[in-house]
């Protein structure tokens, strides 16, 4: 009896350690796979998060935007995190398993945007990173065991940075062979290689003796392939990239102002401020170009005018407008490309149209203004009167006052003409009456006050092969010396960025006049990007550039007014004293009479140079066309300077304005290729004579004021765990 007693309790305690063992086995089993499909669940949400960010929802908007995503509908090709076998969580939702997720955004308290700023990229560039808190739960009802579950938490991390970090950045090749003495303030970048110096002859003085041009650099250049030849910088020697011509160094020098001596040792400062980039910069951050071409549905997307499929279309998609087919149809295309495109994003889109053959009339050119939402939302707004039926009407002072003042004239490039193109048709923005109109309808037009956001998409979209054969489309922007000035929800300043898929031409100083921001005077952030970029002096005369000439022959030298205003290179805008109007909103129409200064980032295409082409370095990216050297104001013979204060990029190629550059001439010793005209007319086969300087300075204000719309470069990243 005490056998079986005995046996019975044992034979008890092994059925319990059975049961308890079995048990915990299948809660053990249960519990993994809860962690399975709670860090698939993760995954899922990480990628939609990831995407939601690319496709530009706002950051405190993307909770909401994430609550409509179905669970689970993350993505299945394996060259994404995420493993799709993985997904039984929710395939097994039938046998019982239930799926719980959160994602907060954790705005950081006392700053406007919730955002922290700091380093990112590399620590090369200072952007804003923005937390959220992640959360999935994944659980079962076992009727033995209860509820088994799983919890699983990260941090993640967004981080975005505007593209415009660099007193220079290039997405190829770097090439600077400055012909005239100039100075860059500011970090300069590449993805390619650094082609850096300055020509050794040339600036030739009165006496007949030759000076070297200085180029001189004061903060750091970062490059990736190549310095002036060779991976390590201090082995590099200075030529241009194509070809044997040999530069001068450019002299490192950290102080820039007028009177600093440069460091005696300059192969100790050239180390200190040159930097090879271990990886490329990412200048179009979350796109994969090489992925977007190669995508069979995308490529028609992404082909070029010689009808190749062609990554510079991926790249120069911030400026143009969405790809459509023979019937106007939209193209498929990545959404991240197309959430970066300004055209999809801008608060007023302009487009010109001249619908049939021969000079441009009333008649034969239509304007529309509104979104890509709606492109004639605001044609019949008041405020928009004078860009939809553009006149001649001027104020009591003589100044025009429509926004658009002419629509498609045809002027001369003379750097086009060398290409063959006999001309563009101009059509004029007056930014100052566009600050005016926008004055007032922003306080009467709710409307425009919900959709304006500080961009300006504006571009002539006529199709030339018939109605203005052999031609090219462009935007003169005029009157830009005060931009528009608004704020966003947090109060922090928009900026201005005036956009276009044509050439663009900037006339006269751009921006100068400077804003209230944190309490202290600031640029305006602002930017201006196009196909091609010129600047046109204040007195450039369009009469001057609608023959085949070459470049602008410069009248005898100005007297400006006592206020400073070029009267005899364009009239005045005075009154019967003499005197300029005051007006807050749309000061008169000025320029610099020693030279012209654009406060703004500008963001344009290049002619890449080949074994038989030039491109023009990066000193010619803002492109000229006039006699810059004539004598200035004061007399000294000394010409003009040309001041670009901002961030000066190239992301892809021109695709309109692509032809060459031929070269510029000096005022001195410039050679005739040719005969005088029957007129006695001079002509060169140069399209300017360059400025007698050009500086190009970084505005640090971009670091943490990015001009409206900016292209952003991004980062995503998972952070430390988190337990709940």
């Amino acid at each position: 009896m005490i056998v079986i007693v005995i046996l019975s309790f044992a034979a008890a305690g092994i059925l319990s350690y059975s049961l308890n063992t079995y048990t915990n086995s299948v809660r053990q089993r249960l519990t993994d796979q809860a962690k399975v499909i709670a860090d698939s669940e993760m995954e899922n949400l990480y990628y939609n998060w990831h995407t939601a960010l690319l496709a530009k929802v706002p950051v405190a908007n993307v909770q909401n935007y994430l609550a409509h995503i179905p669970q689970g509908q993350g993505p299945t090709s394996s060259n994404v995190p995420f493993e799709s076998d993985s997904a039984v969580g929710l395939q097994s939702a039938s046998n019982g398993w239930s799926v719980d997720r959160s994602l907060v955004f954790q705005p950081i308290q006392g700053t406007s945007d919730g955002s922290a700023q700091g380093l990112v990229n590399n620590g090369l560039q200072i952007g804003r990173n923005y937390y959220f808190t992640a959360e999935t739960r994944a659980y079962i009802s076992n009727p033995i065991l209860g509820t088994v579950e799983f919890k699983s938490g990260r941090h993640f991390v967004y981080s975005s940075t505007s593209l415009f970090q660099f007193a220079v950045f290039y997405q190829g090749n770097l090439e600077m062979a400055a012909g005239g003495n100039m100075t860059i303030g500011g970090p300069i970048s590449t993805n390619a290689s650094a082609y850096l110096g300055a020509q050794a002859s040339g600036n030739t003085d009165s006496n007949g003796v030759d000076h070297p041009f200085v180029l001189q650099l004061s903060d750091s250049v970062y490059y990736f392939q190549d310095y002036n030849g060779n991976a390590n910088p201090m082995l590099g020697e200075t030529r241009v990239l194509e070809g044997s011509a040999n530069l001068v160094d450019p002299i490192y020098n950290p102080d820039t102002s007028a009177n600093s001596v440069p460091p005696a040792d300059q192969v100790a400062q050239r180390q200190i401020q040159v930097q090879q980039l271990p990886t490329q910069s990412s200048f179009i951050g979350g796109v994969d170009v090489a992925a977007d071409i190669a995508n069979s549905s995308y490529q028609a997307a992404y082909t070029n005018l010689q009808g190749q499929v062609d990554p510079n279309e991926v790249y120069r998609a911030v400026i143009a407008p969405p790809p459509t087919d023979s019937q106007g149809n939209l193209l498929p295309e990545d959404p991240i490309v197309a959430a970066s495109r300004m055209y999809n994003s801008a608060g007023i889109l302009i487009t010109i149209n001249q619908t049939s053959a021969g000079a441009p009339t009333a008649g034969n050119v239509t304007i529309n203004v509104g979104t890509a939402a709606n492109p004639t939302l605001y044609n019949n707004d008041p405020a928009f009167a004078s860009i939809v039926n553009p006149t001649s009407t001027t104020d009591t002072y003589g100044r025009p006052t429509s926004i658009i003042q002419t629509p498609r004239t045809q002027i001369v490039d003379p750097r086009e003409l060398l290409n063959g193109t006999t001309g563009v048709n101009l059509t004029t923005l007056d930014v100052g009456n566009l600050n005016t109109a926008l004055a007032a309808a922003m306080v009467s037009d709710n409307t425009l006050a919900s959709n304006y956001n500080g961009v300006v998409y504006i571009y002539d979209n006529t199709d030339n092969s018939t109605v203005q054969p052999n031609t090219l489309n462009g935007i003169r922007l005029v009157n830009g010396t005060t931009t528009p000035n608004y704020s966003d929800q947090n109060g922090n300043p928009l900026g201005f960025t005036v956009v276009s898929n044509n050439g663009v031409y900037v006339q006269g100083d751009y921006n100068t006049t400077q804003i209230t921001a944190g309490g202290a005077q600031v640029n305006n952030p602002a930017a201006v990007m196009g196909d091609a970029i010129t600047a046109l002096s204040f007195g450039w005369n369009q009469s001057q550039n609608t023959t085949l000439q070459g470049w602008e022959q410069r009248p005898a030298a100005p007297t400006p007014t006592t206020d400073g205003y070029l009267t005899t290179l364009n009239p005045a805008y005075t009154d019967t004293n003499g005197t300029m109007p005051a007006n807050g909103v749309n000061p008169p129409f000025q320029g610099t009479p020693n030279g012209m200064t654009v406060n703004a980032a500008i963001l344009t295409g290049n002619t890449p140079s080949t074994t038989t082409t030039a491109s023009g370095g990066a000193q010619n990216l803002v492109r000229m066309i006039e006699d810059w050297y004539y004598p200035d104001p004061t007399g000294n013979g000394t010409g003009m300077a040309l001041t670009l204060n901002g961030s000066l990029g190239q992301l892809f190629s021109s695709k309109y304005f692509r032809s060459n550059y031929p070269g510029s001439g000096e005022k001195t010793g410039l050679g005739a290729d040719g005969p005088p005209d029957a007129n006695g007319v001079q002509h060169y086969n140069k399209v300017y004579i360059q400025p007698r300087t050009r500086i190009v300075s970084y505005d640090a204000g971009f670091k943490t004021r990015t001009p409206a719309g900016s292209p952003t470069t991004t980062a995503f990243s998972r952070g430390d765990f988190v337990f709940w």
